[in-house]
């Protein structure tokens, strides 16, 4: 802990206690408002430690919200109150397991669709269960629990959200988070477990929603599905995460306590057009506050950089062949994207990968990274089957990659592109010894003094540079480059021939996909030649490149004519 943090820890300390005897100098009506504010707080701090880090949008917060009201409803007064709120919690991370498993592959507005669908599905079964098994429509709770203890117990929970939010944030499955917002592909590339990642983010926020019904329920002297799966809590829960700044911790407190007095005020004003003003409020937020509250201020914070001292060393290997493809296919529909091609990569090595526009060749590295599964075919690294694997667990064993069109995380900064790499590679690590590390490597690639701008900021030749940097921070021992070197200008071509020319002199193996002639001639050990998905030659770059069906392939006539 930092003597910089201490007086920040010590504030909310004494927030917290000063918090905490309101009850006994508060009115009803001014602890009431309290606990709104406690229980928004920790909805919109739970949304947004899954939401805010993933971008993924979720309206499901009234959904398990309403199970954890429900379930205290049926069990409070026949189980003891601490067994009803574990209980609840239980279930509700048990829906949203399964919701999860089920449901995270879905992305975008798809997601969104989804979610906002879940909480009427679970409306619309518990009524069913009310109504023909239990035969009732809803459930009076005679608990006599007092606003104080509901409040000690809000309370308690938001101390316990922001110190769960404060620890996920500083954690690799945090950071794990915050890639796959920036750019999910590129997470599943780094070695990020991104499906796992999700589930757990998702399902751990979920049981916080639910805890927060199951707390909330004794409010109520009866309750039913339409009061407990209230789909307005789902909208107002995102309103107030995005007007505080869902991306950082205290931006849902931010955002929930003005709202929550706002809404006081519009629903005892104008109940009949609450509705609509609440709406004319999301829309205000945001195209007025896209980043919240806190984004403005950040925007204002001075940007620093770190200083380097460690040396990140490259390691060889001495295996007979570091990857070997054996009649590899791949086709779309009808096409033949890739059909039939082998070939094998020794330790050191690099093989260019060459061929006309729509050969094949970007295919190659998609089925050999993970990014696509191959029909027919082996591909082996180290010795070891890796077709079919995924993303991640390719990455992890040391197979790291560039893309076609270039792919940065433009809201992190640059060295904070690199640093996923080094956490989640297959030797992890972490605090000041992968920002050291992430500094060498970005001096090594020429973006040292660039380190704290965001990657957004770089010029595109730059962020190639940047996806060079992540790449080798997962300390590979193959290496894809899917033209890295096209639109460098001859200054820069001469550079960049040199720095992969330094990386195989460290032992690294290269394939690259290039359609830079100079650049195979001067680098590339061996040319594998693609045309319409087959391999049509190989051999040094002098003589694969020189066979007849080859410049056939390239010039679109016969050289004999």
């Amino acid at each position: 802990m930092t003597l910089a943090r201490t007086p920040l820890i010590a504030l909310g300390v004494l927030a917290a206690l000063l918090l905490a005897g309101l009850p006994l100098v508060a009115s009803g009506y001014v602890l009431s408002l309290a606990i709104g504010m406690l229980n928004f707080t920790i909805l919109a701090t739970a949304w947004a430690i899954f939401c805010g880090r993933t971008h993924y949008i979720s309206l499901a917060s009234a959904a398990f919200f309403g199970i954890g009201a429900y379930a205290a409803a049926m069990m409070a007064e026949t189980v003891p109150w601490p067994l009803v709120l574990i209980a609840a919690t239980l279930a509700g991370f048990a829906v949203a397991l399964v919701v999860g498993l089920s449901t995270l592959r879905l992305s975008g507005v798809y997601f969104v669709i989804f979610t906002f669908g879940l909480t009427e599905l679970i409306r619309q079964l518990v009524t069913w269960y009310e109504v023909n098994v239990a035969g009732t429509v809803g459930r009076y709770i005679f608990l006599g629990m007092a606003q104080s203890t509901i409040y000690w117990q809000l309370l308690a929970l938001a101390v316990a959200v922001l110190a769960a939010g404060w620890l996920i944030g500083r954690s690799r499955l945090g950071l794990a988070a915050r890639v796959i917002g920036a750019d999910e592909v590129v997470a599943r590339h780094s070695g990020i477990d991104a499906t796992r990642t999700k589930v757990l983010l998702f399902a751990f926020s979920s049981a916080i929603m639910t805890l927060a019904g199951a707390i909330m329920a004794p409010r109520w002297t009866y309750i039913d599905p339409a009061i407990a799966f209230n789909p307005m809590i789902s909208f107002q829960v995102v309103i107030m995460a995005l007007l505080g700044g869902a991306g950082a911790l205290f931006g849902p407190l931010l955002g929930a306590v003005p709202l929550v007095l706002l809404f006081e005020v519009l629903q005892a004003n104008f109940p009949n057009a609450y509705s609509i003003l609440l709406g004319a409020v999301f829309i205000l937020i945001v195209y007025g506050l896209p980043r919240g509250v806190i984004g403005l201020i950040e925007d204002w914070r001075p940007a620093s950089q770190k200083a380097a001292t460690v040396l990140l060393p490259v390691p060889a290997s001495h295996d007979a062949n570091v990857l070997t493809v054996a009649d590899l296919r791949k086709s779309f529909g009808g096409l033949n994207a890739v059909d039939g091609v082998s070939f094998e990569v020794r330790p050191g090595e690099i093989i260019g990968l060459v061929g006309p526009n729509g050969s094949g060749k970007t295919t190659v590295l998609n089925l050999i990274s993970g990014a696509l599964g191959s029909d027919a075919g082996h591909i082996a690294y180290m010795g070891r089957a890796i077709a079919g694997s995924t993303p991640e667990t390719i990455a992890r064993l040391g197979v790291a990659r560039t893309f076609q069109l270039v792919r940065v995380l433009p809201s992190m900064s640059v060295i904070e592109n690199v640093i996923p790499g080094f956490a989640f590679r297959a030797h992890p690590v972490t605090g000041n010894t992968a920002l050291a590390e992430a500094q060498v490597l970005l001096a090594r690639v020429g973006l040292d003094r660039r380190a704290a701008i965001p990657a957004a900021d770089l010029t595109y030749i730059d962020q190639k540079r940047l996806e060079l940097a992540r790449a080798l921070a997962l300390e590979p021992k193959l290496l894809l480059l899917d033209e890295w070197l096209a639109g460098l200008n001859p200054t820069e071509l001469e550079e960049g021939i040199d720095l992969i020319q330094s990386l195989r002199d460290d032992g690294l193996s290269i394939i690259m996909v290039e359609h830079v002639m100079d650049a195979i001639h001067a680098l590339c050990d061996r040319c594998v030649v693609m045309n319409a998905g087959r391999v049509i030659a190989r051999g040094t770059p002098r003589l694969a490149l020189a066979e007849p069906e080859v410049v056939r392939a390239y010039l679109g006539e016969d050289i004999d004519a």
